[in-house]
């Protein structure tokens, strides 16, 4: 970023409000003079306390790049921003006395401003508290936890949090600190000077988004801010004005957002999603066509403004877009979650923290099973209200099979043990590396195996249940996160993993007992079946959720 800045900088104007606080504005003022050196800038300071001996100090910070602004009469945070705004000749940093800037901040912000996205036009810091925690990483609509309110993402968390320090798009703006371009100025306008203490900021970074200019938030640019950090939740009346006149303008899109209840359904599907994946989405797109809905499913890079409906994002590269579709249009942002999916990438700490900030409480969620909705609120504080567990519809149970033992994703020792097994009962057996995709297991259903026996990691019931549904007897490992789907002796036979004796056991089982084989493969299909169909009807129902229930 530093880089290029040098090749790329620009001339900026830090307008600075000022109430009383010369101190922390000598320290601001401080820190911009080492932060800043040798750049083309101009500070504008505009009195807000209208007393006399305070402007006099005032006067004490003006140069030839510093200029002080005294008014006659009070106007609060807005109304006294507007008037250095309005003064200033260049891009606009909107700066708070009580905020210590840190090497490095200004090209950081300037950066994303113009090297990111052409689209972004007002890009927000980290805010610290002075004792390392974090003030402020980005905004969020509070609807889940405190719905009258907006709120500051990780407060409190200490300050090298990973998922507060990926940088992305960002819900609205800090007051505290914001850069904006001279052409988002001219696009957005001033702030709304009714706003008297509290939701200006917020405001202004929601209607940049309705005029086509996007919010970003980037860590890189860090900055101290002396606000109080035991501030409450307890407001004056100010402040509460303030709330109350921005819910006037606001209530309908968030408060009270609504589609309707056959809204059009656009599923993205990204690279993130495998082929069974694919084909699960694909299946639930058609049964809610086949409603008499207009359904879509999407591949990644379509445009986000003006989308309407419901939008879901099927997998974690398509966050972003689903997300942007709900800032710049009128659509309403669902997340179908495959799993927790960083879970999936355990030596790429940075990719997870990545995947993770894309879970922003601005998604509806529908989790696979109850282990993944535990997880997202463990990690994100944000609730799952609809759970499906997914399946593919199975094709006709085989009348018959072969005496074929086929293992997936199976080591050495437990490929030489089945090898033991088969050999004892005169089975053969088949090896598969991994099922991803349906025509795996089209190709596993061509050997019609009396027995699958699958050592995958499994994080949601899609591979099982489509393993099931070919008609052989399920083994795998016990995994706690599908209890309430692969069912031990019911429709799959469970051993623990690493005990090669108890899956020998059950394999014999399996291989040599008819009414057991018989009776949990015929449970295995039909589990398969009727969460294909239960998942049909759940969809809808998430569906109506989401468009109804904006809180």
């Amino acid at each position: 970023m530093r880089e290029w800045y040098l090749a790329n900088g620009r001339p900026f104007s830090i307008v600075i409000p000022s109430y009383n606080d010369i101190p922390l504005l000598s320290e601001a003022m401080s820190s911009i003079e080492r932060t800043c050196a040798g750049m083309d800038y101009e500070v504008i300071i505009v009195d807000d306390y209208i007393d006399s001996d305070v402007q006099q100090a005032l006067r004490g910070f003006e140069s030839d790049r510093v200029r002080v602004v005294l008014k006659d009469e009070r106007r609060g945070f807005a109304g006294t921003v507007n008037v250095g705004m309005q003064l200033a000749r260049h891009d606009i940093i909107l700066l708070n006395s009580d905020v210590v800037a840190q090497p490095g901040w200004l090209e950081a912000l300037q950066y994303s401003a113009y090297a990111v996205d052409a689209g972004i036009g007002m890009v927000s810091p980290k805010l610290v508290y002075p004792d390392g925690r974090i003030q402020y990483a980005g905004t969020y609509y509070a609807r889940l936890l405190a719905p009258q309110w907006f709120g500051h993402l990780h407060v409190g968390s200490p300050a090298t949090r990973p998922t507060a320090n990926v940088p992305g798009y960002n819900g609205s703006i800090s007051g505290a600190c914001v850069y904006i371009t001279r052409a988002a100025y001219d696009s957005v306008g001033l702030l709304d000077d009714e706003f008297w203490l509290g939701f200006e900021d917020v405001d202004y970074g929601l209607r940049a988004w309705r005029a086509g200019v996007r919010c970003y938030y980037q860590p890189a640019a860090m900055l101290v801010h002396h606000e109080s950090a035991s501030r409450g939740y307890s407001q004056g009346h100010r402040e509460l004005a303030s709330m109350r006149r921005f819910w006037r303008r606001w209530e309908d899109r968030l408060l009270a957002r609504k589609v309707a209840q056959d809204a059009a359904v656009e599923f993205l599907v990204g690279e993130g999603s495998n082929g069974l994946w694919r084909t699960y989405v694909r299946e639930l797109a058609a049964r809610l066509a086949s409603t008499g809905r207009e359904v879509r499913v999407l591949s990644p890079g379509a445009s986000t403004r003006g989308r309407s409906g419901i939008v879901v994002a099927c997998d974690w590269t398509v966050a972003e877009e689903a997300w942007l579709c709900a800032a710049e249009g009128d659509a309403v942002p669902l997340y179908l979650l495959p799993s927790v999916e960083s879970i999936a990438h355990p030596t790429d700490p940075a990719l997870q923290s990545r995947i993770v900030a894309g879970y922003r409480p601005e998604f509806d969620y529908i989790a696979p099973n109850r282990a993944v909705q535990r997880q997202l609120q463990a990690e994100t504080a944000w609730e799952c209200r609809s759970r499906i567990a997914p399946a593919i519809a199975p094709e006709a149970l085989p009348s018959s099979s072969a005496r074929t033992i086929v293992t997936v994703g199976a080591s050495a020792a437990e490929a030489a043990r089945i090898r033991q097994v088969a050999g004892e009962v005169g089975a053969n057996v088949k090896a598969v590396e991994s099922v991803e995709s349906y025509d795996d297991i089209a190709r596993i259903r061509a050997h019609s195996p009396r027995v699958v026996v699958s050592f995958l990691a499994e994080h949601n019931s899609l591979r099982p249940y489509a393993l099931m549904s070919i008609g052989a007897t399920y083994l795998s490992p016990i995994d706690p996160a599908l209890s309430h789907e692969v069912l031990d002796g019911y429709n799959a036979l469970l051993f623990a993993r690493g005990d090669l004796d108890a899956m020998a056991r059950s394999l014999t089982d399996a291989l040599t007992r008819d009414d057991v084989h018989d009776e949990v493969r015929g449970n295995g299909w039909a589990s398969a079946q009727r969460a294909a169909d239960t998942a049909s009807s759940l969809i809808v129902h998430a569906l109506a959720l989401t468009a109804d229930s904006p809180v």
